[in-house]
């Protein structure tokens, strides 16, 4: 009876020891499809002020099930746009990826050039390749990014087997997500409402993109009047509607719902209009559908890798700022995308099969007459005026010149004709330090800084080769001048706190705190994947998702 005893719990210890190395196969299993979102402007406290209007199946389902990483930060400035997804997918900062900004001042063709330019490529379009303007705005390609991405090391791990597709409203929200190896990348063309893409990545558009272009989506988007989707009683946390620190559209004395679109968009850009309203993440959405299906995602041997970049929430933010009912509405609706996208991706792929990161590319702040009607410090500083005045007072100081090339909302670029320029330099240094507005400066070249304490944001920022002389920083609660809505650039908390939730294929449900830098993603990806880190990606994965405790005093570092 003993022997037969010890038998019984043999056999069932090695049932048991079955079912866990089972259970550990099925958790190695690698995704079938990666599902990387950005929504482009978003706070991480949108999470949770505008929770309650949430419905259970979009983002309360990823917090529900995912995991919430959520002590997200940028660690750099500008924080915008370009830079953020340029972070993102490369695991690195403007100092190593080289994507400073937007837009910097290139000083061999002493111009103003922007992030995605490509002068030896064209716009492809429903009819092919269009040559006819050399210098149009679709000259786009992922050339001035200096490092490779999650995405590149992805096709190259696959020996091009896996795909990549990256879709978006702005082009930089597309084209720096799937990396120099995308198979393409797919951005709305605000002149005919249609997706388009560059020569370099396809000589024409494939034709489930073709067909989804020739059904109109967006004309029949622009038809529509955009109203509160829930009762306007409801949208509880943000302030009244038509408030003075919102943009009016041309053709309207106030800034309140409805917004009837056909009668909008005449005067207000015609096509551009729908990125400014949530009906801009609705097109999108509908591409995303339309390229699962259409490029058969997920349903090879290799995973695939998908980015899609919400745009509208930015133009959004930016119009109207971070109180406004407009605002709330948007998010509201941007749950059900996510919602949405989820079911869909069920459906197409398989429960379990995919994995999503969710994340954003910046935040964004109060508008200072907000600020200071709520008693809160803040206020407005104007980067012409910093340019002009820095000049006036070094020509008095030195001789009279013009000393500046450019200036921006964080740098300023030297003319590269001055003499004597590291006096030019130290005299800066003396009128910024006692500008009203101005908190932080720092200068590269004799590696000089006021702010001793944020030397590490600045050295993130600087890329030797596209930076300015010099880079500063403003108060917190200041903002460039504007007349209505938000913008963007500080290493301030409003500014760099995002949020970032990992949901599906091998991960666990739960929650970290942590402080974990923007660049902490690609490198996560990578050790989910087994594939090698983008090439000069951060190397710490965060903690919670891979690892253990063991991370955690590198991760500080």
């Amino acid at each position: 009876m003993k022997g037969k005893y010890i038998s019984k719990i043999i056999i069932l210890f090695l049932f048991f020891l079955f079912l866990m190395c089972s259970d550990s196969t099925q958790k190695k299993e690698k995704p079938k499809l990666i599902v990387s979102i950005v929504i482009d402007q978003m706070r991480a406290e949108y999470l949770y002020r505008f929770q309650e209007n949430y419905s259970e199946d979009g983002f309360k389902l990823l917090l529900r099930e995912g995991f919430n990483v959520k002590n997200t930060h940028y660690n750099y400035i500008p924080t915008a746009t370009a830079p953020g997804h340029s972070s993102i997918y490369t695991g690195a900062t403007p100092s190593e990826h080289g994507i400073i900004y937007n837009n910097w001042f290139d000083r061999k063709e002493k111009k103003i050039i922007n992030c995605a330019k490509d002068t030896t490529v064209f716009l492809v379009d429903n009819l092919g390749i269009s040559k006819k303007d050399r210098n149009n705005k679709f000259q786009r390609s992922p050339k001035n990014l200096k490092t490779t991405t999650i995405t590149d090391e992805l096709k190259l791990f696959a020996n091009n087997r896996a795909k990549v597709i990256s879709i978006s409203i702005k082009d930089r929200g597309a084209i720096f997500p799937g990396g120099h190896l995308a198979d393409a990348a797919y951005w709305y063309n605000n002149n005919n409402g249609h997706f388009i893409t560059s020569s370099y990545y396809r000589k024409e558009l494939p034709i489930w993109l073709k067909h989804f272009n020739n059904k109109k989506i967006a004309d029949s988007l622009l038809n529509l009047n955009w109203m509160p989707l829930l009762p306007k009683k409801q949208y509880k946390n943000s302030s009244i509607d038509n408030s003075s620190f919102e943009k009016v559209f041309k053709g309207r004395k106030k800034s309140t719902f409805p917004y009837k679109l056909k009668e909008l968009r005449k005067n207000n850009g015609n096509y551009n209009l729908l990125t400014q309203i949530p009906q801009g993440n609705t097109l999108l959405t509908e591409l995303f559908y339309a390229t699962i299906k259409g490029e058969k995602l997920g349903k090879g041997n290799e995973t695939d890798f998908i980015t899609i970049s919400f745009s509208s929430t930015d133009y959004i933010g930016h119009n109207f700022g971070i109180r406004s009912k407009e605002l709330e509405d948007t998010y509201v609706r941007m749950d059900r995308e996510i919602s949405k996208i989820i079911k869909a991706l069920n459906r197409e792929v398989g429960k379990g099969k995919y994995m999503l990161v969710l994340t954003s590319d910046h935040g964004s702040s109060d508008n200072p007459p907000f600020l200071n009607s709520n008693h809160l410090p803040g206020n407005f500083i104007s980067s012409k005026e910093i340019k002009t005045k820095l000049n006036k007072h070094l020509s008095k100081k030195i001789s009279p010149k013009n000393y500046i090339s450019y200036i921006d909302k964080t740098q300023i670029y030297l003319n590269q004709k001055i003499e004597n320029k590291e006096k030019v330099l130290k005299e800066s240094i003396v009128f910024l330090k006692k500008m009203e507005g101005i908190k932080e400066v720092f200068i590269p070249e004799i590696n000089y800084s006021i702010a001793n304490g944020n030397m590490s944001i600045f050295k993130n920022s600087y890329n030797c080769e596209r930076s300015g002389d010099i880079l500063y920083q403003i108060l917190p609660g200041w903002m460039e001048k504007r007349s209505f809505g938000t913008t963007h650039t500080t290493s301030y908390n409003y500014d760099t706190h995002v949020p970032l939730i990992w949901y599906g294929c091998n991960i666990r449900k739960g929650e970290t705190a942590l402080p974990t830098k923007i660049t902490q993603i690609a490198p996560t990806i990578s050790i989910l994947l087994n594939i090698p880190f983008p090439n000069a990606s951060n190397t710490i994965p965060i903690e919670g998702i891979v690892g253990n405790s063991s991370y955690s005093k590198y991760a500080k570092q």
